[in-house]
């Protein structure tokens, strides 16, 4: 949720890493392999005519062609291994945490750095009232950065408060040090389990 000014909106800030290119490529090939496994089914039960039914699933005139060019395989093997590559390594890269320019006047300009605006904010997250432990990142990039914060609360802890001192408290300053008006916060809420009692 975004807060400002007492109320409480929907945010746009993703709380997780976005799966928006994996998805898209997930589901292309799973499209892409659905038509041809359509395509084999239909050529198959003989729906195209018996000849074409009976014939190989690697097609004769393919297989003569293949064998004419056998350099062909090499490259598009190739290919095929840096774009899996590719795709393996952009899963896997971490999440960036953007450090944010604050600029000064006339012509400097200061840094702060993700872990320095993380630690602040959690510092001022675990002040709230009903606020247990707070894990806080960071989340989009220089220009647009956006803050993730996770609170573990009491039982029985005032949510609408929460919501007040943590915009009153924690997010204006965070604004404020960042010398921004915006800083889209995507805010999770779990309830903080209370501890087990041994029974003698």
């Amino acid at each position: 949720m975004t807060t400002g000014e007492g109320t409480i909106r929907p945010s746009t800030t993703p709380t997780g890493r976005g799966m928006t290119f994996e998805r898209t490529v997930v589901t292309v090939l799973g499209l892409l392999a659905l038509l041809a496994g359509v395509a084999a089914l239909v050529v198959g039960t003989g729906w195209l005519g018996f000849y074409r039914a009976r014939r190989p699933v690697l097609d004769p005139m393919l297989r003569e062609w293949w064998s004419h060019y056998p350099l062909v395989a090499i490259p598009v093997g190739l290919v095929l291994l840096a774009l899996g590559l590719w795709w393996v390594v952009r899963a896997l890269r971490p999440e960036a945490r953007p450090d944010i320019r604050v600029q000064r006047e006339p012509d400097g300009h200061l840094t702060v750095t993700s872990g320095a605006l993380t630690d602040a904010v959690r510092a001022d997250a675990e002040t709230v009232t009903g606020v247990t432990r707070a894990r806080v990142r960071m989340a989009g990039d220089e220009r647009r950065p956006a803050l993730r914060l996770t609170l573990s609360l009491q039982e029985g802890a005032n949510v609408r408060q929460v919501w007040e001192e943590l915009d009153t408290k924690v997010l204006s300053r965070a604004r404020e040090a960042l010398e921004s008006e915006n800083l889209p916060t995507a805010i999770r809420l779990e309830l903080d389990r209370a501890p087990r009692q041994r029974v003698r």
